[in-house]
């Protein structure tokens, strides 16, 4: 992936009025296949994070949300007063369902999830983030044909390697293939597949992994590199673009994204040896500290925020909307 930076002609960042507070956002659209970046149009609209709760039944090492053992749920609604507010006033672009593990409450994830298509319309773009821990609830939810993707974290074929890396025991490959056959619905699923040493670090082990994709009957893969939130992270992350190599005849890469120095991306296709297809996505988040906010974040106490820890823009029982 060429390395360059790209042009831009007009400042990376701009302030706007979010609910009453001044907020400094990221301007620019990230710029494609080394050509320049583009003006964010007015308002500037965000991805919203929805956090159900913090709670999380495993213990991933690499976890950019630890600690993840408070218990206490969203409101439902105070989390009908915000999204009713961001709506009014044009701000978000997609919500992503996350956590902690957003599926060890599937009737409070099913509110959540019917709330987000009721106050922003059904063409809204709506991701659920799981660990995999509800496959077997997931035909529950009221809306999951509504669901632009389900993105399950897996970060190996192996069941045995995939339980150390999450501390716990994990739904089995069987038990993935069966529940993806069951919903029928390929295109839903994307497996993200954290890239770590020992672990899937090699171009021979991202090939394996998008053959397991394939007998899963998944409908994407998401290599992605982790943020060194903490030493361990830090010594066993493994660049994507030294898995996703240029030149493997295996690959064919569709398009790339750069955001200046602080993320890069890119989209390609596998084929494997019997020639079945898999579509794959590299990520790499080089650093996070931009000084702007690129998204928007609703805590389990209701709490908006402009970012992961970032500035407060509402709090439950502070001002009515």
């Amino acid at each position: 992936m060429e390395k360059r930076d790209c042009s831009c002609s007009f400042e990376r960042s701009r302030e706007v009025t979010i609910l009453g507070k001044p907020v400094r956002v990221k301007n620019t659209i990230c710029a494609r296949d080394g050509g320049g970046y583009r003006l964010k149009p007015d308002p500037a609209p965000l991805q919203l994070s929805i956090l159900p709760s913090r709670l999380c039944d495993a213990r991933c090492p690499f976890c950019i949300a630890a600690p993840t053992d408070d218990p206490a749920r969203i409101d439902p609604d105070r989390l009908l007063l915000v999204l009713r507010a961001l709506q009014a006033e044009g701000r978000v672009r997609g919500v992503s369902i996350t956590g902690g593990e957003p599926c060890l409450d599937m009737d409070l994830l099913d509110r959540v999830i019917h709330m987000c298509f009721d106050v922003f319309g059904p063409a809204l773009e709506v991701t659920l983030d799981t660990n995999g821990s509800g496959l077997d609830q997931l035909r529950s939810l009221t809306d999951l044909y509504r669901l632009d993707t389900i993105h399950i974290s897996r970060h190996h074929w192996d069941d045995e390697a995939n339980d150390r890396i999450f501390g716990k025991k994990m739904p089995t490959a069987a038990q993935l293939r069966d529940a993806l056959r069951d919903i029928a619905c390929p295109g839903l699923f994307v497996l993200n597949c954290m890239l770590l040493r020992n672990y899937v670090a090699t171009p021979e082990d991202a090939r394996r992994y998008l053959d397991f994709a394939i007998e899963m009957g998944a409908g994407k893969v998401s290599f992605i590199t982790a943020s060194p939130v903490n030493p361990w992270t830090a010594a066993n992350r493994v660049r994507f673009d030294s898995v996703l190599r240029d030149g493997d005849p295996s690959l064919l890469f569709t398009r790339g994204y750069r955001d200046f120095d602080l993320c890069r991306c890119r989209d390609g296709v596998y084929v494997s040896p019997e020639g079945r297809l898999m579509e794959f996505y590299g990520r790499q988040s080089v650093s996070a500290d931009c000084g702007y906010c690129r998204g928007l974040v609703i805590e389990p106490d209701g709490t908006l925020k402009a970012g992961f820890g970032g500035q407060v823009l509402y709090t439950p029982g502070g001002e009515a909307y």
